[in-house]
């Protein structure tokens, strides 16, 4: 079963406003007639790979089969085996407790990378919007995933791992 992952308003603004700059700065790359856009380079150089980067982490969607959850990014999927989950389940924000980014990027193209929370611990987000949060637990590893149908998302996935949802 696939379930799309879908920008929410926020990352769909962020990412664009980052988009945006990046295209000015590079049009007054290229009309600088100076040749003194040191700035302007140092900021590109930032700027192209890091939206890069978090288009090749973003989900595109989320495939639930019979023996694994599929997160499916551009660059490398991320596979997590059902029989390895011990506990998986809706969840809020507000459940997270506060939150802050270890090694993360919040916002372009959604919420990617390694958190640490104060309710669960250190976890991997692969989100594209804060709504639908669906936390996947296994012995040693949590994941935090926003797929579209998320109530249905843990009702089939609790059924093949045999917990009540």
């Amino acid at each position: 079963m696939r379930y799309a992952a879908p920008l929410d308003d926020n990352s769909k603004i962020v990412t664009n406003l980052v988009i945006i700059i990046t295209l000015v700065f590079l049009c007054r790359q290229m009309t600088d007639v100076s040749h003194d856009a040191v700035t302007t380079t140092m900021f590109l150089f930032i700027l192209v790979p890091a939206i890069l980067v978090a288009w090749c982490l973003s989900p595109r969607y989320y495939i639930l089969t019979a023996t694994t959850i599929l997160i499916k990014r551009p660059l490398h999927s991320i596979t997590i085996q059902l029989e390895d989950v011990v506990r998986l389940r809706s969840v809020t924000e507000e459940d997270l407790g506060t939150s802050s980014r270890l090694l993360g990027i919040g916002g372009i193209f959604g919420y990617l990378g390694t958190y640490r929370s104060s309710e669960i611990g250190k976890y991997q987000r692969w989100c594209t919007s804060r709504e639908n949060l669906v936390l996947i637990e296994s012995l040693n590893r949590k994941w935090l995933i926003s797929p579209t149908g998320a109530d249905d998302f843990v009702k089939r996935v609790n059924a093949t791992i045999n917990v009540p949802a």
